[in-house]
Formats: C-alpha cells, structure tokens, sequence
C-alpha cells in the first residue's frame, strides 16, 4: 500500500473529511452558479406566442363555421316562409275564389262600367 493511499484512507474513514467527498468537491461551502445568458428564452417566448395566435385564429374559424352554419339555416327557412307566402298570396288573387267570396257575400255583376279613362282623354 502506498503512502498516498494510505492518507487517502485515512482522510475518508476517519469522518473528518473537511466537507469533501471522493470527487475533493468542497460541499460544504455555498456554490455559486454562473449566470449565463439565456438564449432559450425569445424562442420560447415567440413559440408560445405562436401557438396562441393559432389556438386564437382556430377558435375565430370555428366560430365562423358555426355563424355561417346559423345563416344557411335561418336562410333556409325564411326561403320556405317566402314561398309559403307567395303560395298564400296566389290562393288569395284566384279569381275562383274571388267569385265564390263575392257571391256569398251577395256581390253581382255590375249593369254597366264607366270609362274614366277615355273620358279624361277627350278634353
């Protein structure tokens, strides 16, 4: 064995290590890291930036898609009220109908119909 060794030996079983382990790193005393700069930090802050404007412009789409969704649908429905409307208004003008309403209510034919028109033209 050697003198070195045996020192050696000596310093690790005795307990009186000063604060050291194997490695002759001093544990004892506070270590101070060095301050490096941080050159993760932008990139970190630009991606998380990026993926919340595109969590922000998937949201704005979605929205649109139900919106325009909302409007084909509402459309749809005031095209089939229009048509039920204009099917109305022709029932309502059909001169069958016309006639049987006006022979209920005790409507006739006129005797004779003057021409306003003409007579107008004539001065």
């Amino acid at each position: 064995m050697s003198l070195r060794w045996r020192d050696r030996r000596k310093e690790l079983f005795s307990g009186d290590s000063g604060g050291r382990d194997e490695l002759r790193r001093d544990w004892s005393a506070p270590r101070r890291r060095q301050r490096r700069p941080i050159a993760w930090l932008p990139l970190a802050a630009v991606a998380v930036l990026s993926v919340l404007s595109l969590t922000a412009l998937r949201l704005s789409i979605l929205r649109t898609r139900y919106a325009l969704g909302a409007t084909l649908q509402r459309e749809t429905e005031l095209r089939a009220r229009e048509r039920s409307a204009a099917v109305a208004a022709r029932e309502e003008r059909d001169p069958h109908r016309l006639r049987e309403l006006a022979a209920q209510r005790g409507f006739t034919r006129p005797e004779r119909v003057i021409d306003l028109t003409g007579e107008a033209r004539g001065r």
